[in-house]
């Protein structure tokens, strides 16, 4: 459950709170175009460098090391994200962020559970039946999904802007994978048994890891073609991510048992049903750096916020914005948790702050949730701080501000902040950290 602060005499004179989290890890070029506030100048020698971490410092040991992987000791920190690098015996993986070295970290484990099910005999056997079967020749049709790396701006700090500021950058094409697969797959029920083999690993049918689509697509075909009965199952990963609150159960019964067709059209209804506009709607689902998974997962966060107004808003953004993985995986863990403060501190609305999205509580709390895995004391965060108590202080009474971050604070942060009167509380879904 999260606390919070009781305020102090004079706070408790405010009529709202102000609660803004919009802080950034580097300087962004716009702001470089706008004369920095005294303060900031004064403070520019004493700004803080985005560190390298260490991953044995901060990892739990189950994410650290495995009997196929090993995570590499030094962390990059920028893009509002832990930047980690994975050597394993299918080759070296890339993770941006914690949330993807979650789903990295269990995807190594089932392509390793993969492979010892295609050395059996019973794997082999199918093989020889699906070769004789009347749809053996569309086995050709079966292709890896596309994953394409970009270097354009991605998650954090694809959103996080100056107040007033808005990208409109729609996704890349290029950057699209294959996720629905071919409707020849579709119709011959090939998709539907590589889904059911996916979520009993405990992985997304929709991943854009080349190497475990390869092993899922052999699995799958002497599954469905060969008539192997699948057993499939890995150790649960512990430091769970927050990929979607209260929804996990649902989330992954409709990956299991819906097409990526049938979970557009879910999608569609119940995006329209919390508010959001049709031409919101469709550019969201029509979006390529969603995949259906991460789609699904969004629109059920955004449904967890029961009763709250202007959802719509969040969709709008979430399709102009992202053009990315990370910019997909940024949006469903701000969502997921959005929903997990929703339970504690009951949501009236939503309100935007540039392409950000802000919670505005019953109580008239105002609350900007987001994922961000290390936040330090930077120049970009400087000159936000300043522009949030500009706004904190248009109305020509005191208020609180309250940071709520998904990962962690650097103690210079939280230092400068505090000085302030902000409230600080970070480790809000802490993933594969300690």
């Amino acid at each position: 459950m999260i606390t919070y602060d009781q305020p102090s005499n004079v706070e408790r004179r405010s009529t709202s709170i102000l609660v803004l989290t919009m802080m950034f890890s580097v300087a962004l070029p716009c702001l470089a175009q706008t004369r920095e506030p005294f303060e900031v100048r004064r403070a520019e020698a004493a700004f803080e460098e985005l560190p390298i971490l260490n991953a044995s410092e901060i990892l739990q040991p189950e994410f650290l090391t495995g009997p196929h992987y090993k995570v590499r000791e030094p962390v990059p920190t920028y893009s509002g994200a832990n930047q980690f690098t994975i050597d394993s015996d299918f080759g070296e993986f890339e993770a941006n962020g914690n949330e993807m070295l979650v789903t990295r970290v269990k995807e190594i484990n089932a392509i390793a559970r993969l492979k010892e099910v295609s050395r059996t005999d019973g794997f082999k056997n199918a093989l020889k039946n699906a070769a004789k079967a009347p749809i053996a020749s569309a086995k050709n049709i079966v292709t890896d999904p596309v994953n394409t790396i970009s270097n354009a701006p991605k998650g954090l700090m694809k959103f996080m802007r100056r107040a007033g500021e808005s990208l409109r950058n729609v996704g890349d094409k290029s950057e699209s994978h294959d996720a629905e697969g071919s409707k020849m797959q579709q119709l011959i029920g090939f998709s539907d048994a590589k889904r059911k083999v996916a979520i009993s690993l405990d992985i997304d049918p929709y991943s854009t890891n080349t190497v475990l689509q390869h092993e899922l697509d052999g699995i799958a075909w002497a599954s469905f073609a060969g008539g192997m009965s699948v057993q499939l199952a890995t150790m649960p990963m512990g430091g769970p991510a927050l990929t979607v609150v209260g929804v996990t159960s649902s989330l992954n019964d409709v990956l299991k048992e819906k097409s990526p067709t049938d979970l557009k059209m879910m999608n569609r209804k119940t995006l329209r049903a919390i508010g959001a506009g049709e031409k919101d709607t469709e550019r969201f689902l029509n979006n390529s750096a969603f995949s259906p998974s991460q789609q699904t997962a969004f629109v059920l966060n955004l449904k967890a916020l029961n009763g709250v107004a202007n959802r719509g808003a969040f969709v709008r953004t979430a399709g102009e914005t992202s053009s990315n993985e990370s910019d997909a995986i940024f949006c469903v863990q701000t969502a997921a948790l959005m929903s997990k403060i929703h339970r504690d501190k009951p949501i009236a609305r939503l309100a935007m702050i540039g392409d950000f999205p802000v919670c505005v509580a019953k109580d008239g709390t105002v609350i900007v949730a987001f994922q961000w895995d290390y936040a330090a004391w930077t120049s970009g965060t400087a000159n936000f701080t300043s522009d949030v108590q500009k706004l904190a202080g248009q109305s020509g009474k005191n208020q609180n501000v309250l940071v709520a971050l998904s990962g962690q604070v650097s103690p210079r942060l939280r230092q400068e902040l505090e000085t302030r009167g902000f409230t600080v509380h970070d480790r809000l879904a802490p993933g594969p950290l300690k």
